[in-house]
């Protein structure tokens, strides 16, 4: 039942980002059939990333102190249901409002999905993060195709059907049983035993860390962060609040410059290519190349962090992007493929970690954690392709790449002081602190 559960979160989340990014492919039929602006047509597109960004770490502390699942179904229901009146709706301002609403509903189904996914597997897993990631990513890519296909069979009001996708998949998560789950602790244990705390461990075990870690070797300071930062000293079971929200603002730090990095990368990888000479057909080939590398990435870094600790697959992704995306930019052919592979490789690594590694650094506030990474930072982010476009106009698109391929190897100055918080990198440090005794 929890492989089921996180599948149907997968939908879930399949369902929401394609809902919201399936606006891009319809702004061409609203210029033309309702005689809209380019500008106003694109502020329709910016409503919905705005509303669904920018307010999902608000919308995160919400679920935290609420803790609603019956929202879930509620929340795939309501963004379908908007965005399906585009194809109905004559009146610009029931279409921006639509898009705002819209967004709503995807800015509260993620953080609250994240908290239900926790309740699923009963413990943080990035592995899990990075399935439910999947579904996402998936969204994303066949909007467009999808999107299309419904156009060219009914027009512009064929979008009016999503509504009937929305409503299956909010029923399927009814029946799976996913509105009825306990989001203040987690279904199980990775055991199968009631897990003791958010995180599945032991009740003694401070802030998730491991409780037999040796005398001498502090899991905070062993990977490099201040002492300040991470788990108190006091008594077992105590979390060092303004330490961790120090430490999640670090991680968010980090995350906002790399991802600044990556959104250059996707919305300008396909004027790269054209400015190139190449087809605008195989420009845009490219970028599914890079979402789904990156999709295989995030999976396969989920698990990898689970095994590894979370702060090794952020810091060394971030590290060994950028020499990666400059490689990338200063060559051809295959070689500039395998680049390119190799920079989503990196980019995509802490596409599901990162969530998880805000929910473990708060796990009293693993919506707002969740949220944060998932919306909010991807929102402020996107707002720096502004200063970046400009560049590109004023002298070419390669220069406003080759900015943005730093970013990654920036961003690890404030990923750095950030605190491990998986048990399995400490047990990992005591191994080899013992094997170099």
């Amino acid at each position: 039942m929890p492989a089921l559960k996180l599948w149907l979160l997968a939908l879930a989340h399949w369902g929401v980002d394609l809902f919201t990014h399936m606006l891009p492919p319809v702004l061409p039929v609203l210029i033309r059939d309702l005689g809209l602006s380019v500008a106003l047509a694109a502020a329709l597109a910016t409503a919905v990333n705005v509303s669904s960004g920018i307010l999902q770490p608000f919308l995160g502390v919400v679920v935290d102190r609420s803790g609603r699942p019956w929202m879930l179904p509620l929340a795939v229901l309501w963004c379908g249901a908007f965005m399906a009146l585009f194809g109905l709706a004559s009146s610009y301002v029931v279409l921006f409002a639509a898009a705002v609403l819209a967004g709503l509903g995807a800015a509260l189904f993620h953080p609250l999905a994240s908290v239900t996914l926790r309740a699923v597997v009963g413990r943080y897993s990035a592995g899990a993060m990075s399935i439910f990631g999947l579904g996402g990513t998936v969204g994303m890519a066949s909007a467009p195709l999808a999107t299309a296909a419904v156009i060219a069979w009914q027009g512009l009001p064929g979008i009016r059907w999503l509504v009937l996708l929305a409503a299956l998949v909010a029923g399927l998560l009814v029946a799976g049983g996913l509105h009825r789950l306990s989001l203040r602790r987690p279904a199980h244990t990775a055991g199968g035993s009631p897990a003791d705390t958010p995180s599945g461990l032991p009740a003694n075990t401070p802030s998730g860390l491991p409780a037999n870690t040796p005398s001498g070797l502090s899991p905070t300071a062993s990977m490099g962060s201040p002492a300040t930062g991470g788990v108190s000293s006091g008594a077992p079971g105590t979390v060092a609040a303004a330490g961790n929200m120090r430490a999640l603002t670090y991680l968010a730090g980090g995350k906002f410059v790399r991802t600044i990095g990556q959104t250059a990368l996707l919305n300008f990888l396909p004027l790269y290519y054209v400015s190139r000479g190449v087809p605008e057909s195989q420009a845009g080939l490219m970028l599914t190349v890079v979402l789904a590398v990156g999709s295989a990435s995030a999976v396969l870094s989920g698990y990898a962090s689970d095994r590894l600790g979370r702060k090794p697959v952020v810091v060394w992704s971030s590290v060994l992007c950028t020499p990666a995306f400059i490689g990338f930019l200063m060559t051809d052919g295959f070689l500039q493929l395998a680049f390119l592979v190799l920079t989503s490789v990196c980019f995509y690594a802490a596409f599901s970690v990162v969530p998880i590694y805000a929910q473990e650094l708060v796990p009293d506030q693993p919506g707002m954690g969740a949220g944060l990474m998932m919306g909010g930072v991807w929102a402020l982010a996107s707002l720096c392709l502004i200063p970046l476009g400009s560049l590109a106009d004023m002298v070419d698109i390669r220069l406003a790449l080759l900015v943005a391929a730093w970013l990654p190897l920036v961003s690890t100055a404030f990923l750095l002081p950030v605190p491990e918080t998986h048990p399995q990198a400490h047990a990992i440090l005591r191994l080899s602190s013992r094997l170099t005794r």
